[in-house]
């Protein structure tokens, strides 16, 4: 089912248009600098919720990506479509400096050769849809409705990862529901965390603001 499903995406339910967006959305490396410009600005400008939001997501993605995931991934050791299996399309936009010049042009498509022998990968879990679905649950946490518009472009990432060849179907289910689970998990231990400390240390900010997130957003 697993192999089914993924040759229907990365093989059979393609055209020039989708090559393009699934490889802008599934290249990280595009969005960094924005997120360098945008994470700055919000912490600045923005406001006590925007402020607890962009720190309640970084810790999050800490714990989640940089500890779960590269843990998951070496422990599990799966290897990736591309890895184990021939003529798989990797969709990927060209190397450019700035990334952004890529935007322009036709992705580069390549086929997996033939694996030779056994091999190992980093296939499970997939940081791109645990990240993006937790990041997507947090939105909806902090901005409601407003941000449940998140969950199209963490969507379309994720399914970027088994259009471009990288990631197995199964990969990207089981990932988003770990993203889900890490962001409320870390949510509901911070939210705990800041009533404590700041009621006790930093009063006056307290009657200010007695929740990371007033009940009536939720």
């Amino acid at each position: 089912m697993d192999r089914h499903l993924l040759f229907l995406i990365n093989r059979q339910w393609t055209n020039p248009v989708l090559d393009w967006l699934m490889a802008i959305m599934t290249n990280f490396d595009l969005w960094r600098p924005l997120l360098f410009i945008l994470i700055p600005l919000l912490l600045w400008r923005g406001g006590f919720r925007w402020r607890a939001f962009i720190v309640v997501t970084l810790v999050s993605l800490g714990v989640a990506d940089g500890i779960f995931t590269q843990f998951t991934k070496f422990a599990v050791n799966r290897p990736r479509p591309a890895q184990a299996l021939e003529d798989v399309r990797e969709v990927a936009l060209i190397r450019t400096h700035p990334q952004v010049l890529a935007i322009n042009q036709a992705p580069e498509i390549t086929y997996s050769p033939a694996p030779s022998g056994a091999t190992g990968g980093r296939s499970f879990p997939s940081g791109h849809a645990l990240n993006n679905s937790l990041l997507a649950t947090l939105a909806i946490l902090f901005f409601g409705w407003r941000g449940a518009w998140y969950i199209l472009p963490a969507a379309l990432i994720a399914y970027s990862r088994i259009y471009c060849g990288s990631h197995w179907p199964s990969d990207v289910l089981v990932s988003a529901f770990f993203g889900v689970g890490w962001a409320l998990v870390c949510y509901t231990l911070l939210a705990y965390l800041y009533r404590k400390i700041t009621a006790r240390w930093f009063p006056r900010f307290y009657l200010l603001h007695p929740e990371l997130v007033p009940s009536a957003t939720r």
